[in-house]
């Protein structure tokens, strides 16, 4: 069994659904779903709001979720 204090994260674009979903990678080969993002589906520079909460989004649930990243920040 993995210890829960050390994984990876492994994020995957659907173009179809156009979504980004963000495993965790256990044991170095299981993945476990952590998240899904419905991507913006217009052009930054049409919309950068959305385009930079969708960012934020994506960079909050990677860092927040990363063992690594929890104990460099002392989270």
């Amino acid at each position: 069994m993995m210890e829960l204090d050390r994984y990876d994260h492994l994020v995957k674009i659907d173009r179809n659904n156009k979504t980004l979903a963000i495993y965790r990678v256990l044991d170095g080969r299981e993945l476990e779903l952590f998240t899904l993002l419905n991507l913006p589906d217009s052009l930054i520079q049409e919309h950068a709001s959305v385009f930079k909460e969708c960012a934020q989004q994506l960079g909050e649930n990677i860092l927040l979720d990363s063992p690594a990243a929890r104990k460099i920040f002392n989270l």
